[in-house]
């Protein structure tokens, strides 16, 4: 056992750089954002002939519901332990980790999985609006007349950003339980992928990406802009800087452990920094192929039917329900 197990220092100057610069340029970001952060483009259905405003809305919230219940299911469960499968030169002892209550929001799936209940239920209660606005021929509004025009829109941007978000990390919590955890799971023991396999697991790990190339490609149209980039790299960083920060408060014992295995700081300064801009790699991957989505549906021909198997297709190339 180390007698520590912090990053490196160079890890976390490269983190805190990254960051920084990624916060010096969200501004030209808002600068734009308000000619996609409207009404209009968040509630309107990608067919309109098939979707209607209402029943948008009821998919969005429907959506969240699921989403919401079971985060509350997470988090009231007991009995949830986990134990990391660290590779054979990591220094860390495999130890029980509790995820019971508060634990149970700390990893990253969890986080994805919040900002996406965020996400459908904010842009579900748009459409609502919308529909109802539509009805009574009126102008539509989030909110009673005392809501400023200011609010509003802050309200708007941020329905955009949760989505641009939430879509990319959404595909790099699958990817990453597809292709990294299950067969490190396998290979550490034969059992390993158990935990992966119970149904709270298989839903997270797979509905989360499902739900957003849906609405990327088959309900509505909000958009991922290019542009917005910064803000999925600034969510990857600090999440990558709260790992580092829990690594001595998960156990009693205050020994050091991490969530997943490949954040191990006991490993080489290479492999730190190379996991971290790695994965931030994807991440940027990730968001891309959002950006790139509705060209690619409407190349293919945009119809309802093409739209659905491209997206079925493109979902099973993350998801995973057994060994």
């Amino acid at each position: 056992m180390p007698a520590t197990a912090y990053p490196p220092s160079e890890a976390v100057v490269l983190a805190v750089v990254i960051l920084s610069y990624c916060m010096s340029c969200v501004t030209e970001g808002l600068k734009t954002i308000d000619t996609v952060a409207t009404i209009d483009v968040i509630s309107t259905p990608l067919f309109e002939d098939k979707i209607s405003k209402y029943s948008l809305g009821c998919i969005r919230v429907s959506f969240a519901v699921v989403f919401l219940l079971t985060s509350i299911y997470r988090f009231l469960k007991t009995g949830h332990n986990l134990e990391v499968p660290y590779v054979k030169s990591s220094k860390l002892k495999r130890t029980p980790i509790n995820l019971d209550g508060l634990r149970s929001q700390i990893m990253f799936t969890q986080w994805c999985w919040n900002l996406l209940t965020l996400s459908f239920g904010l842009n579900g209660y748009i459409a609502f609006q919308a529909a109802r606005a539509d009805e009574e021929g009126v102008e539509p509004s989030l909110c009673s007349t005392s809501c400023s025009p200011q609010f509003e829109q802050y309200i708007l941007r941020t329905a955009i950003f949760l989505f641009e978000i939430a879509a990319p990390s959404s595909l790099i919590v699958s990817s990453i339980s597809k292709y990294v955890l299950w067969p490190q799971a396998m290979k550490s023991n034969p059992n390993g992928s158990k935990s992966l396999q119970r149904p709270v697991a298989l839903l997270q790990h797979n509905f989360n990406n499902v739900s957003t190339l849906l609405e990327a490609g088959v309900l509505g149209s909000i958009p991922v802009r290019i542009e917005d980039c910064i803000i999925a790299v600034i969510y990857g960083i600090v999440y990558l800087l709260f790992t580092w920060s829990i690594a001595h408060s998960l156990l009693p014992s205050r020994e050091p452990q991490y969530i997943y295995f490949f954040f191990d700081t006991t490993l080489s300064k290479k492999w730190i920094i190379g996991v971290m801009l790695g994965l931030l790699f994807i991440l940027l991957v990730y968001f891309l192929a959002f950006t790139l989505i509705d060209d690619i549906l409407q190349f293919l021909g945009g119809s309802l039917p093409m739209n659905c198997l491209v997206i079925l297709t493109i979902s099973s190339m993350f998801c995973r329900f057994r060994d």
